[in-house]
């Protein structure tokens, strides 16, 4: 086959971590994409600020500066990356897909694909209109928010002019159609998938039920249901032998008689296998709550609002607990689940055959 008739897709990935060695659930979530990419006879360029080499002869990375931030909100005029793109490209001697992961670049990106004459395509995470809107980011994006606010959304109006957008999930599908009056043909949704992982045999504690939640401290929708668990859900469960846990990046040390707080975890899989319920009590948030899978994967019965079980196949009361908000009925699903661990070991049991069915990436 010559170069020229190669198919290849060019991964813009302006401000993710390295998706060839992914550590996080955003990050799986993209290299499952370029599988599917490569499933389908593309050759794959990465463009990122951590790409690391590859052995597989169809991936090639090519390294780009940010300058400290300024160069992912401002991609079009970063030096780096545009010289760098224009070797790759130069390179191929092809015509290529160019495909944006989440909405910084997405006005040079669309214009660059019209100059080319090429495809885009658009990964997104979230509706990032109604991320900045539920104010659901990062602590740095905080501080930003006032300029953030502004400007994403203006970024992803041409993300999603892209000849193709890859959505979450069918939640995600429908508020795109819905606030941006796009074809829903022209949205794919591909399904959020678990990390692989290696069954851990669960033993049923006897003498303490633990209770769990976890995320990014750095996070403000985590941060809130953190600080809900500590002040509110800890003093409303009256069993001694009830332990609340909570862990994630930048999280404090805190160790109270029902709540600790026990900051970062290597191995989360064989932490949350040592658990009983999974609780998620978040207000808010956009997109599918990566942490949810996490919990299906061990099997681990779950209590969550609505928001937290948005975008998943999850129906209440066989997969999971699903309450309005966080309130008397949140309370009132945790002490049910702990008083009938046969029905923690019934949701269990089909959360992990659903993340099986659905979420695998088979």
């Amino acid at each position: 086959m010559s170069t020229t008739s190669k198919k290849i897709a060019v991964i813009i990935n302006p401000i993710r971590g390295d998706i060839l060695h992914p550590k996080k659930g955003g990050d799986l979530y993209v290299r499952y994409i370029v599988d599917k990419f490569i499933e389908n006879g593309f050759d794959i360029i990465i463009l990122s600020p951590a790409c690391s080499s590859s052995k597989n002869k169809k991936i090639s990375c090519y390294k780009f500066s940010t300058i400290k931030g300024a160069g992912t909100l401002m991609l079009g005029l970063n030096i780096s990356y545009l010289v760098r793109l224009t070797r790759a490209i130069r390179k191929t001697r092809s015509r290529v897909q160019l495909v944006l992961n989440g909405p910084f670049g997405a006005i040079s990106t669309y214009f660059l694909s019209r100059i080319l004459r090429t495809k885009m395509i658009y990964i997104a995470h979230n509706v990032e209109k109604d991320r900045y809107s539920e104010k659901s980011v990062f602590e740095h994006e905080a501080k930003l928010l006032w300029v953030l606010s502004r400007i994403v959304p203006i970024f992803e109006d041409f993300a999603v002019k892209a000849d193709s957008i890859i959505s979450i999930s069918p939640t995600d599908k429908k508020r795109f159609v819905e606030k941006y009056n796009i074809r829903p043909e022209k949205i794919m949704v591909y399904p959020p998938i678990g990390f692989n992982y290696q069954p851990v045999t669960r033993a049923y504690n006897k003498v303490s039920t633990k209770v769990i939640f976890h995320g990014s401290y750095k996070y403000l929708p985590n941060k809130e249901a953190m600080e809900i668990i500590r002040g509110y859900l800890s003093k409303r469960i009256p069993y001694k032998n009830v332990r609340f846990l909570v862990f994630g990046s930048g999280s404090p040390k805190i160790h109270e008689e029902t709540f600790r707080s026990v900051g970062f975890i290597e191995d989360i899989y064989k932490f949350l296998s040592s658990c009983d319920i999974a609780i998620v009590p978040l207000k808010r948030g956009a997109g599918v709550k990566l942490k949810m899978l996490d919990y299906m994967t061990v099997g681990l019965p779950i209590v969550t609002t609505k928001k937290g079980a948005e975008g998943l196949e999850l129906v209440n009361g066989k997969h999971a607990i699903i309450v309005d908000d966080v309130n008397e009925n949140f309370v009132r699903a945790i002490k049910y689940l702990i008083e009938n661990p046969k029905i923690r070991r019934k949701l269990g049991h089909n959360t992990k055959k659903l993340v099986m069915l659905k979420y695998s990436g088979g």
